[in-house]
């Protein structure tokens, strides 16, 4: 029975091979055998079609995540890795929010409707707040880890790994000149070896390794600012 819901599911397995912003009214009237008045019924405009999609992938993301453990670092990694293993089954989604700006995070929801993209953000940076980063940090840490995952999912979709393309490139960097570009000829073999895998397992290691000096950081600089305790003048006697 056609219904928004069923209509969005639909919407959303159509994104998983083409853009979203292409997948239009017409085109699930089609996918229906109905007419498109009775997707603009169910639905309303474009943009609660589009919205309607993001607010079902960023479903998805909040719940296959575990709750919270207080370890920020455990809890971050777990949440990248959810994130981009569902994120590459939707490039379709990604290559949207990578382009648009309207419902990159919050969603047009009616009243009494969960709003996903801010229920997301409030659980990743409730991670970051937990391990006590201060909101400025905790608001560039959740920016910096959404673009990273953002980059990384798009990349690996669109088989832009370059062990996607290892024959190629080898055979590229065999043809230069050693004199000329003697660099590239020393890393070459070594590039396009490079998988989707690695690169995101190391990316992550070092975002999270970055993330952890801000609090190495501030715990320095909170040691060295701590009072230190009156030194008694020399000769003083206790009475």
């Amino acid at each position: 029975m056609l219904s928004r819901n069923v209509i969005i599911e639909r919407a959303s397995e159509m994104a998983k091979t083409m853009p979203l912003d292409q997948v239009s009214m017409v085109q699930l009237a089609k996918e229906f055998g109905v007419a498109p008045g009775l997707i603009h019924y169910y639905l309303g405009s474009r943009d609660d079609l589009i919205s309607g999609v993001l607010n079902a992938y960023y479903r998805r993301r909040l719940e296959a995540l575990p709750a919270l453990t207080g370890n920020w670092r455990a809890d971050v990694e777990t949440i990248a890795r959810s994130s981009f293993a569902l994120s590459r089954e939707t490039p379709g989604v990604n290559h949207y929010v990578a382009s648009h700006n309207r419902f990159r995070l919050f969603q047009s929801v009616a009243p009494g409707e969960i709003d996903y993209g801010m229920a997301l953000f409030n659980h990743i940076t409730s991670a970051f707040l937990q391990g006590g980063f201060s909101a400025d940090r905790a608001a560039l840490a959740y920016h910096l880890l959404a673009q990273y995952l953002l980059s990384s999912s798009i990349s690996a979709a669109g088989r832009q790994s370059p062990s996607e393309h290892s024959s190629y490139l080898r055979g590229k960097f065999g043809e230069v000149s050693d004199d000329r570009y003697p660099a590239a000829k020393i890393v070459g073999a070594a590039f396009s070896e490079l998988g989707a895998e690695r690169a995101f397992d190391e990316g992550l290691k070092l975002l999270l390794d970055g993330f952890g000096g801000w609090l190495e950081s501030n715990a320095r600089v909170g040691a060295r600012q701590e009072p230190r305790s009156p030194r008694k003048a020399r000769g003083a006697s206790v009475g």
